[in-house]
């Protein structure tokens, strides 16, 4: 195909680069020609004598933003709570749309339980539940819920463990005959576990070598201190450890007394003391109560460095503890928190993305437990502008700190706030975790009935205020992921300024355990 004359397009109207080289590319990708008959010589090449001309309509509304459509309405679903004779409290809600039926079991047990030496304990033995029944083996377990369109899991937490069961309505009492032998009489086979352990094992030495998830895997534990439960960071040895019996041990913990079921969907009360006492009704024994923790400790004002040879970007985080879920100036925590870094228009987005061009994006917010949040504030930076960004994030946060907000950050996040509360609720899986948290936070379930009212009285002086009390003015952890033949000068001259605090910098690996800097300083840049 001749295309000589394609550069010579003269649009009516000036397209922008990418829309001009979309055009270039349609004309010189049409469609080939037909293939000649064997006995002629081919057609000659196609050839564009003229120039296109693209015109591009004018139309007055082009000129204004279309108008936002009405706000989505919220209609608050009821939830039933009752007690069976076993123990079990249960929540319910009655849902007519669609013919399913989702629950949950859930229990005081997790990863806060484990002990230190078996680092991963409480994962490894819900995971193994999951894989079998002592009459199915994984294959047939499998196919048994294919067979009946079931899903069945367990999985652990770090403070609760959740052993569920979705089903359509017509197979639930099929389904929950699988899923009160996966709870009665799970398989615990040996070489089941050590196919788990060993794919545990490899996802370390894949982490290891991925910044982010490094900086996942090392976060909690600089933020809580060494020897929380919440800051273990599981390795090889810990694995190595754990024993069949350690989890026919855990799983035998899991009783029906004080545990809690949330199930949404179409079924009823009468429905489900019917089927589930058929099932679990000679289930018995008392859960256990949740683990109460240690205070957390964490290294204030330190710049913590993992180093990851050759990585083009840092990842770096900026973070110390936060407030209780349950704290009477959520709604203004909520939304001074999406102003500085929670949605794509916050503050600390905007700088380090739409300014400075550091990274595609940049983030800050708390991480709510049952004991309490996290802050962190973090973003994944070009390796040269690390310590820039560093800079930027806390700059932000301590402009946050020292005045209100504008009326049109304030406007934006309520308004987003308002609009996003019905998807909460748009579908039987969020329902039930919405509902959930609730319970898990030891909030009222009727929470979310004036949730929107304190959201539209949140004024900016509470903003400003609940940025002043949960967001410090100094003593952070700092963690940093990345090269450090580039990136510790700059480190080193902000612990010097005692930017962050006075704890120094330190260097870490990626299993949050401090090594020597003198490989990495003997690095060219």
């Amino acid at each position: 195909m001749n295309t000589r004359n394609l550069h010579d397009l003269k649009p009516t109207r000036r397209l922008s680069p990418w829309l001009a080289a979309l055009a270039l590319t349609a004309l010189a990708c049409r469609p080939k020609e037909p293939a000649p008959p064997d006995d002629g010589p081919p057609p000659p090449p196609p050839v564009i004598d003229e120039a296109v001309s693209i015109e591009w309509p004018d139309e007055p509304f082009r000129a204004q933003q279309p108008e936002p459509g009405p706000a989505p309405q919220l209609t608050l679903p009821q939830i039933k709570r009752f007690t069976l004779p076993s123990g079990v409290e249960v929540y319910l809600v009655e849902q007519q749309r669609l013919p399913t039926v989702y629950m949950t079991f859930e229990f005081d047990l997790g990863g806060d339980n484990d002990p230190a030496a078996k680092v991963g304990l409480h994962r490894a033995c819900l995971d193994l539940m999951d894989e079998s029944t002592r009459r199915l083996d994984k294959v047939a377990f499998e196919e048994a819920q294919a067979d009946l369109a079931v899903q069945l899991w367990a999985s652990a937490g770090t403070a609760t463990s959740t052993i569920g069961l979705r089903a359509l309505k017509g197979q639930l009492g099929p389904g929950l005959d699988l899923f009160s032998e996966m709870i009665r009489e799970p398989g615990l086979r040996q070489q089941d576990l050590d196919r788990l352990l060993d794919r545990y094992k490899t996802a370390l030495a894949q982490w290891r070598g991925n910044p982010s998830a490094v900086a996942g895997r090392v976060y909690n534990s600089l933020v809580y201190g060494p020897g929380h439960p919440k800051g273990a960071i599981p390795v090889e040895a810990n694995y190595a450890a754990i024993k069949l019996a350690d989890c026919k041990a855990v799983i035998s913990k899991l009783k029906p007394g004080g545990a809690r079921l949330f199930v949404v969907g179409m079924v009823t009360e009468e429905e489900l003391r019917r089927e589930l006492g058929a099932r679990l009704g000679a289930w018995s024994g008392k859960a256990p109560a949740p683990k109460k923790l240690p205070p957390a400790k964490p290294r204030a004002g330190t710049i913590f460095l993992v180093d990851m040879p050759g990585a083009q970007q840092s990842v770096i985080s900026i973070g110390h503890l936060g407030p209780q879920r349950g704290a009477a100036d959520y709604e203004p925590t909520y939304l001074m928190a999406q102003i500085l870094g929670g949605s794509f228009s916050s503050r600390i987005n905007m700088n380090i993305r739409e300014d400075k061009g550091y990274a595609y994006g940049a983030r800050g917010g708390f991480g709510y437990d049952r004991d309490g949040s996290t802050f962190e504030a973090s973003s994944s930076v070009r390796t040269d502008v690390t310590g820039p960004a560093l800079r930027e994030i806390l700059k932000e946060m301590h402009g946050m700190r020292a005045g209100d907000p504008t009326a049109e950050e304030l406007r934006r996040e309520q308004e987003g706030a308002i609009a996003a509360l019905p998807a909460s609720f748009s579908t039987p899986t969020r329902t039930l975790s919405a509902f959930r948290g609730l319970v898990y936070y030891g909030l009222p379930l009727d929470w979310y009935s004036g949730h929107l009212a304190r959201i539209r009285a949140v004024d900016p002086a509470a903003v400003r205020k609940a940025a002043g009390d949960h967001v410090q003015g100094s003593d952070y952890v700092v963690l940093v992921v990345g090269d450090a033949a580039v990136i510790r000068p700059d480190l080193e001259k902000m612990a010097e300024e005692k930017l962050f605090g006075a704890g120094g910098l330190v260097q870490i690996d990626a299993d949050g355990k401090p090594v020597s800097a003198a490989p990495a300083a003997a690095k060219k840049p």
